[in-house]
C-alpha cells in the first residue's frame, strides 16, 4: 500500500495489516524522512512488528515516487537481527538457520566500511540463502539515521530480514564499455586516487573529453558521471558497477562505494534502450513457472532514475510486463548500493544496476 503522508494512512488500513499477523516492511521517500518517528510511534501504538528504511526514490508497480511510504505485509518473517559497525558484538553467530531460504538487507549506504559489513554479515549466513537489499539514505550523502524498527531509527549499521519464503534473484545493469581498462593503482577505500599511475580525475577527464561531446569545464561533475560509470571486471559475469559521485580537494575521485585497490576497471557508458532491456532480463531470471509470486522486490539504483528520467518508469514497465497475467505486486526502492547474493558465492555491493527478488508463497 502506497501513502503519500502518515494523513493519509486510515485506521482502516492499519486494521488489515494487524490481520494478516505479518511483519510489515515499510519503504520512506527521504523527502518525507520527517515523519519517520511520527509513522513508528503510530505502528507501534497499534502493536504492528515492523522494520524499514529511508530511500531517494519508493517503487509501487510501474510508479516512481518522491515522496511518501510504502507498507508491505511480510509473511514467513523468522528474525530479523539488528547490526551495528559500532557495536562489533552485534555480529554474534545466528542461531538456528534451519529452515531460512531468503534474506533481505537493509544498510546504511554511508557506513565508513561497507565491503567490512558485508563480509560480516554474509560469515554469518549458510551459502544457501537467497540475499538481496539496498543501501539505505539520502541524496546528500550525508550520514543520518534511516534504518529502523519498532525500537527506533539508526545508522552506520542494517538490518538482517530472515524468511523461511522461497525466491529469486535476478541481478543485471546493461551498461557497456566505453573506454579501458585502466588499473586502479592507488585507491582508499570508496576513493580513487590514481589510474595507470596518474591521478584518477586527469585520466577519466581526458577519455571522456576525448571521446565524446562532454566537457567539465561546462557541466557539473555529477551530470556527467551519471553517464560514465565504472565497472570493476568480475570473471563470467557483468561488470561490477562504480558509481562515481563528486571530486574531492586532490582531484581524486570519489565513488559511491568501494574499489580495491589494483583492481581492472573500464570506463562504461549506458544506452536507454538497453538499460531498459536489463530490467526485463531481471525479471525473467526472477520468474518461475511451477509457482506463484507473492512480491517482486526491487532494488534500483538511483543513479538508473537519474539518467533515464521520464524513461525510468519504461524499466519499471519492462519488469512489470514479465508478470503480466500473474497477481504479483512490484515494491521496492532506489538505492545508494544494491546487494545481492544467489547462494552460489560471495555477496556482492553493486551501483547502478538492478536487484530484484520474487518472494513465493
Amino acid at each position: 500500500m502506497y501513502f503519500e503522508s502518515i494523513a493519509d494512512l486510515t485506521q482502516d488500513s492499519i486494521e488489515n495489516l494487524k490481520l494478516s499477523n505479518n511483519y510489515v516492511l515499510v519503504f520512506m521517500a527521504e523527502k518525507t524522512a520527517h515523519e519517520a518517528n511520527q509513522l513508528i510511534a503510530l505502528l507501534n501504538d497499534n502493536n504492528l512488528k515492523f522494520f524499514g528504511g529511508i530511500y531517494p526514490t519508493l517503487i509501487h508497480n510501474t510508479e516512481n515516487y518522491y515522496e511518501g511510504f510504502v507498507l508491505i505485509s511480510i509473511p514467513n518473517v523468522e528474525q530479523v537481527v539488528k547490526f551495528s559497525m559500532k557495536d562489533d558484538s552485534s555480529f554474534r553467530r545466528i542461531e538456528n538457520l534451519e529452515g531460512i531460504k531468503t534474506a533481505i538487507l537493509l544498510m546504511d549506504a554511508m557506513v565508513a566500511e561497507t565491503d567490512l559489513l558485508l563480509k560480516k554479515v554474509y560469515g554469518l549466513l549458510n551459502s544457501k540463502i537467497n540475499l538481496v537489499g539496498g543501501g539505505a539514505g539520502f541524496m546528500s550523502f550525508e550520514q543520518k539515521p534511516c534504518i529502523f524498527t519498532n525500537e527506533g531509527m539508526f545508522d552506520d549499521g542494517a538490518l538482517l530480514i530472515l524468511l523461511s519464503s522461497n525466491s529469486k534473484i535476478g541481478v543485471k545493469h546493461g551498461w557497456e564499455v566505453f573506454a579501458g581498462p585502466f588499473i586502479a593503482t592507488s585507491t582508499e577505500k570508496n576513493i580513487i586516487k590514481e589510474l595507470n599511475w596518474r591521478p584518477a580525475f586527469e585520466v577519466y577527464k581526458e577519455v571522456i573529453e576525448s571521446n565524446s561531446n562532454n566537457k567539465f569545464s561546462e557541466s557539473q561533475f555529477i551530470d556527467i558521471a551519471k553517464i560514465f560509470p565504472f565497472g570493476i571486471y568480475k570473471e563470467g559475469a557483468e561488470f561490477v558497477v562504480r558509481d562515481p559521485i563528486a571530486i574531492n580537494e586532490n582531484n581524486e575521485i570519489i565513488c559511491i562505494s568501494e574499489v580495491p585497490e589494483n583492481s581492472t576497471l573500464q570506463i562504461l557508458t549506458g544506452d536507454p534502450e538497453k538499460l531498459i532491456d536489463a530490467a526485463s532480463e531481471v525479471a525473467n531470471q526472477t520468474f518461475q513457472d511451477e509457482g506463484s509470486a507473492a512480491c517482486l522486490m526491487v532494488f534500483d539504483c538511483i543513479t538508473r532514475v537519474m539518467y533515464l528520467e521520464d524513461q525510468f518508469t519504461e524499466e519499471l514497465k519492462a519488469m512489470k510486463d514479465v508478470y503480466s497475467d500473474k497477481l504479483c505486486k512490484i515494491r521496492g526502492v532506489s538505492t545508494l548500493g544494491e546487494i545481492a547474493s544467489s547462494g552460489t558465492g560471495f555477496v556482492d555491493f553493486y551501483n547502478k544496476t538492478i536487484v530484484a527478488s520474487s518472494i513465493y508463497k
